[in-house]
């Protein structure tokens, strides 16, 4: 059994958006119980499964109390994620979709059920593929400086949660401090996949689930013979408290909305003190 608990969590959401101009639910969010539950952080990335010249994808996103238990009623929540500037040309990279993360103050009951809602500005031809989710605890974490920095790397193709690998923290630790996890292509690009998806976090020596975070960036299909690269937006860890035992063994898991042909290389670092 694990004898300490988190006090941070996070759930997202993954699936299609609408190609039609308007809103979609994309899922569902339903808190752990043991609430009230301190909501500090919503976020969207969205992202082009077919890069369409003259189509710009992208728009805002919402979350909806569908069990009436948030406070306040976050409405109107609309923030904004876009994922592909319009173009007129046969060729088309793979157009970044940063992680930004809003800071929100919202309360959530026990097993409270919340609609996580994408909203298409303009119509397109092929729908985005859209992952959303919230940062939630029974703290609001603080973003501190670590004494400790490690990682777990993996490849992946399928859309099947796959295991990246096992961080064993030092046996002085005491506390992660902050999360980062970075998804980029390995290998040949091919035309018409988009590289995006969420990660998580498990072990047997920290009580954690649900611990499901976002990529700090994911990347739009491309379009054409010549599909040029595209890197990382700038590297933020997100702030998390997670209270450790020294030498805990924390494993790393990551899901693709789409499969892609050639292996995609994931890197999850943790920050510790």
């Amino acid at each position: 059994m694990a004898e300490v608990e988190t006090n941070t969590h996070g759930s997202v959401v993954a699936g299609a958006g609408s190609a039609a101009a308007g809103p979609t639910t994309i899922g569902q969010i339903t808190l752990p119980a043991g609430g009230p539950w301190m909501i500090f952080g919503a976020w969207a990335q969205v992202v082009a499964a077919t890069h369409t010249p003259a189509e710009a994808v992208g728009g805002h996103f919402r979350f909806d109390p569908a069990s009436g238990d948030l406070t306040p009623d976050p409405s109107p929540s609309r923030m904004p994620t876009f994922g592909d500037s319009s173009g007129l040309n046969t060729t088309g990279g793979r157009i970044q979709s940063a992680l930004n993360i809003f800071p929100v103050a919202w309360e959530g009951a026990g097993k409270a059920v919340i609609n996580c809602i994408y909203e298409q500005a303009i119509t397109i031809t092929v729908a985005p593929q859209v992952v959303m989710g919230l940062l939630y605890g029974k703290t609001i974490p603080e973003r501190l400086p670590a004494p400790f920095y490690d990682l777990a790397r993996g490849t992946i193709t399928a859309t099947a949660d796959t295991a990246v690998g096992t961080i064993t923290l030092a046996e002085k630790a005491t506390r992660i401090t902050g999360v980062c996890g970075i998804l980029q292509q390995d290998g040949v690009v091919v035309a018409g996949e988009e590289l995006t998806g969420f990660w998580r976090l498990a072990s047997d020596d920290v009580q954690m689930p649900p611990m499901q975070l976002p990529f700090n960036t994911v990347f739009g299909a491309g379009l054409g013979a010549t599909i040029p690269g595209n890197g990382q937006s700038m590297i933020n860890f997100i702030p998390v408290d997670i209270p450790i035992i020294g030498g805990s063994r924390i494993n790393s898991f990551v899901d693709l909305n789409t499969a892609v042909t050639n292996a995609a290389d994931v890197e999850i670092f943790l920050a510790y003190e």
